[in-house]
């Protein structure tokens, strides 16, 4: 017996791949400006491949169903809002109904080795992780997406770049390997986050290797620029000529303006998800977010009352993706709070929609005194301030007993140094974050490097929420 095996290089056409598909350069002159109706067009032709796809879906029938969809009621693009949104809690229910992968797939376990696929995770933050399954398409268009921003941004072939995000069950540091590997001839120095690699030796790596570029988060970012100081280590020296990285709601422009400082280079913001991949990047002038939209099709929500908002109006991010079939994702609500622009050129020649600075998390919102007040909304007034480390946790708790009981919210803020005087910094961030927040919350000074147990800084992605209420 002929033993069959579904080797990847031969699982996709991976020319007629790159023509719908287009990666670096070719993506600028083809897809990444087409006219609205052409975009249209192929948003529409992809969109609904994905429903006939999702129709043959465990998921999707049950969803769908419910809501008194049926196969046939949805044949044009304008047709996507008759489609109910789902969240990563439907999703942890998919897994639930046929564990351990869901069933929110057209195969089931049996069929794994008829083509190739790979595990990674989301979530997992208390309990297991969440299980997404990739086969070659959707694992290649997220390294396409991904080595489309780093050529915008100025990535090149023969570039030396860092990515200080570990290769493991979670997917960005794969997806920025995947796309300057594959994609863009670069050379990918995969030295993991602090635990894998300490900050000091990625530092030296990048003197004595000649590191071009890094892809990090901001706040990693903002860790190695003082760990740089305590080494007496001169950013400056490394010749770093960009550097790709996750912002968060960096409004006012403050953390991306020191961040440059330190390292006397710009700084490209950047948006995305474990299941979508890069769903919006910043080209060369920095203005806006370019949304990958042969990719993906994205929709703002109300918050409140789930109805699409007007371009310039804050809301939930909701993403359909128009590569995945497997799994399908049509109107994923990712819970992340933005703004959207209509198509417009930008200096680089791209024509797209854009998304805005990232605004929050819709799902650690804490309710005070009957404000909405969001975790990551504080970190305008923690970074801009130069006694912080720019490191801080937001613990929120219940006061109270019955009909008394209210939520409560207490900013734990570290600063730089013993010398730093403590009452005065807590009265200053007292008054800016009334400022932002536009409430009271208590204020906390700790320690540099006391919060890193919670905050998970340089480790992992960053908690910006310590939630007690479910204590």
């Amino acid at each position: 017996m002929t033993l069959s095996i579904p080797y990847y290089c031969k699982s996709v056409d991976w020319d007629q791949f790159m023509a719908d598909f287009p990666p670096p350069p070719h993506f600028s002159a083809t897809t990444g400006r087409l006219a609205a109706d052409a975009m249209h067009a192929l948003q529409e032709k992809r969109f609904l491949d994905r429903v006939a796809d999702a129709w043959q879906v465990p998921f999707y029938q049950r969803l769908w169903g419910a809501a008194g969809l049926e196969p046939g009621d949805v044949t044009r693009l304008e047709h996507i809002d008759r489609i109910p949104t789902f969240n990563s809690d439907d999703l942890k229910g998919a897994l639930a109904s046929a564990p351990p992968f869901g069933d929110h797939y057209k195969f089931t376990r049996a069929d794994f080795g008829k083509f190739p696929l790979k595990i990674q995770t989301s979530g997992g933050t208390t309990g297991m992780p969440r299980p997404t399954l990739f086969d070659p398409i959707a694992w290649e268009v997220q390294a396409v997406q991904a080595a489309r921003a780093f050529y915008e941004q100025g990535a090149r072939p023969g570039d030396v770049v860092q990515i200080t995000y570990t290769n493991s069950l979670a997917n960005s540091a794969w997806n920025a390997f995947t796309g300057l590997f594959n994609w863009l001839g670069c050379v990918p120095v995969t030295t993991g986050t602090g635990i894998v690699t300490p900050s000091e030796r990625k530092l030296e790596y990048a003197r004595e290797w000649g590191v071009d570029w890094w892809f990090a988060r901001g706040e990693y970012l903002g860790r190695l620029a003082q760990v740089a100081e305590e080494m007496k280590f001169d950013l400056h020296q490394l010749k770093t000529r960009f550097l790709h990285s996750y912002l968060g709601p960096d409004v006012e422009g403050h953390f991306r303006q020191k961040l440059e400082e330190a390292w006397g280079c710009p700084v490209y913001d950047n948006y995305g998800s474990h299941e979508i991949g890069l769903i919006a990047f910043e080209g060369r002038e920095r203005n806006g977010k370019h949304i990958s939209e042969d990719t993906v099709y994205v929709q703002i929500l109300d918050t409140d009352t789930g109805v699409p908002v007007p371009y310039g109006t804050r809301g939930n991010v909701v993403a359909t993706s128009l590569h995945r079939s497997v799994p399908p994702l049509i109107r994923y609500d990712l819970r992340d709070l933005m703004i959207m622009t209509d198509r417009e050129e930008s200096e680089s020649g791209l024509i797209t929609r854009k998304l805005s600075t990232f605004l929050g998390r819709a799902d650690e919102m804490v309710k005070l005194r009957g404000t909405n007040v969001y975790p990551l909304a504080c970190q305008n007034a923690v970074t801009k301030d130069d006694r912080t480390t720019g490191d801080y946790i937001c613990v929120a708790y219940h006061v109270g007993e019955g009909l008394g009981r209210r939520e409560e919210m207490t900013v734990r803020i570290e600063r730089k140094s013993a010398q730093v005087d403590a009452a005065a910094l807590e009265a200053d961030m007292r008054r800016e974050l009334f400022k932002d927040l536009g409430v009271k919350v208590d204020i906390e000074i700790v320690e540099a490097g006391s919060l890193v147990e919670h905050t998970r800084l340089g480790r992992d992605k960053v908690r910006r929420l310590l939630d007690l209420r479910k204590s």
